[in-house]
């Protein structure tokens, strides 16, 4: 088993830390990685892909002042966390890690490269700049692994990829790590001169996610939302498909006193962490953001996902559910959808058979319609119940009361109606 085989150190951290057996992707990784392979690991979002390959590779780094793994990252939030997550590790054997992402101090970074760190996670796009800069010297790097390896690979990276990986000695161990799989992905080795094995655990992975959605109009999504925040134990990281979709969203929950948050592509580093840090201490309902923004976001025991826009392919879903139901927990996507909504979402969710719809009622979630569901109320006393007939009465206006003629102004004919006729009358 994995843990036997790992690092003293890590062994006694791994206890103390009351993590459960290892994730498949996290067992299947480990020799493999530990022997120098190049390798493709397929795994769900959650599923723990980072420490799958930090707990072997960090074991052969060796505390000599130079670099030697390097790990690329396609944002900003996700190369903070993963490098959060080497320099926890790390420390338990000395060794020096450092963040390099865009949107930070550069004067900072390159201060911190003075330090001669082992490992170095980040962006392509700044360490490329360090390294144009020669202030990062990739000449003794042994191991790169590309960390949501899909997005990397896609076209408009791949050139900035390419050029920064060229920098690298030829003979180096590549890892690629991803939650999907992608025709880029299988074809790695045109670009990279690499064979890879690939590491397939989506099967064996144990997903307790729902998925459903919820029935409405294009028009009204922002009202359902706002509703689906009144619910009680509700957040969510809430997903749009445009800047200007997320733009208006945030200043309409805002108008209706709805406490949301934002990853916006606009804001600095400072402002994003701020967003996540509200958002992880429960002080903010909603977090709002596109897909990019998300990519390897980690929080903690997540409810739900809200699809505010539909995504576009199968994998964005599937990195999208991602989010909520880590490690194996309970979680549940909701998509805001229309009739026709309802068909293009079967095509890109998993187990469309099990696709359940969601209704508010009373401000609760429920799987069933508002007219089947019991009511939680005590039922009226029969004394006080009343008949259908009773409540139309009730409901019905009663006519105007004609008014009687007043007694002076009858006429002649009409006084003495009672007196008895006369025999010329009969």
């Amino acid at each position: 088993m994995m843990i036997e085989k790992m690092n003293p150190s890590f062994q006694r951290y791994w206890r103390s830390m009351r993590f459960q057996l290892p994730t498949p992707i996290q067992e299947r990784s480990f020799e493999p990685l530990l022997a120098g392979e190049d390798i493709i690991g397929l795994s769900p979002t959650g599923t723990g892909k980072t420490l799958a390959y930090a707990l072997p590779l960090l074991e052969k780094v060796k505390q000599n002042n130079e670099l030697q793994l390097v790990v690329l990252t396609p944002s900003q939030e996700l190369g903070v966390q993963v490098g959060r997550v080497l320099e926890e590790w790390g420390s338990l054997r000395d060794i020096n890690v450092q963040t390099l992402i865009g949107g930070a101090s550069v004067k900072r970074q390159i201060e911190n490269l003075k330090l001669k760190p082992e490992v170095v996670v980040g962006t392509p796009g700044r360490m490329l700049e360090l390294a144009n800069q020669r202030k990062l010297k990739l000449h003794s790097v042994k191991t790169v692994v590309l960390d949501e390896a899909d997005y990397l690979l896609q076209s408009e990276h791949m050139d900035n990829l390419r050029e920064f990986i060229k920098k690298m000695p030829g003979q180096r161990q590549m890892a690629f790590y991803s939650a999907t799989d992608s025709e880029n992905l299988r074809e790695v080795s045109r670009w990279f001169n690499t064979q890879p094995t690939i590491i397939d655990t989506a099967e064996a992975s144990m997903d307790q996610t729902e998925h459903g959605y919820v029935l409405t109009d294009n028009r009204r999504r922002a009202e359902m939302l706002r509703r689906l925040g009144n619910i009680k134990g509700m957040q969510a990281l809430v997903f749009v498909n445009s800047v200007q979709e997320l733009d208006y969203l945030a200043e309409k929950m805002k108008y209706e006193n709805v406490d949301v948050r934002m990853l916006h592509s606009e804001y600095g580093t400072s402002q994003r962490k701020s967003a996540l840090e509200a958002f992880r201490k429960g002080e903010t309902v909603f977090l709002l953001t596109t897909d990019v923004s998300a990519r390897g976001i980690d929080i903690i025991d997540l409810p739900y996902v809200i699809n505010y826009d539909l995504p576009l392919s199968q994998e964005v879903y599937q990195h999208r559910s991602g989010r909520t139901g880590r490690m194996g927990k309970e979680g549940r996507v909701l998509s805001l959808v229309n009739e026709r909504g309802i068909r293009d979402l079967k095509k890109i969710a998993p187990r469309m058979d099990t696709l359940q719809e969601w209704f508010i009622f009373k401000g609760e979630l429920v799987n069933e319609r508002p007219e089947t569901v019991p009511d939680p109320v005590k039922p009226t006393p029969k004394k006080e119940r009343v008949t259908r007939a009773e409540v139309k009465r009730a409901a019905t206006p009663a006519a105007p009361a004609l008014k009687k003629a007043k007694k002076k102004n009858r006429t002649r004919a009409q006084k003495n109606k009672g007196a008895r006729r006369s025999k010329s009358e009969e």
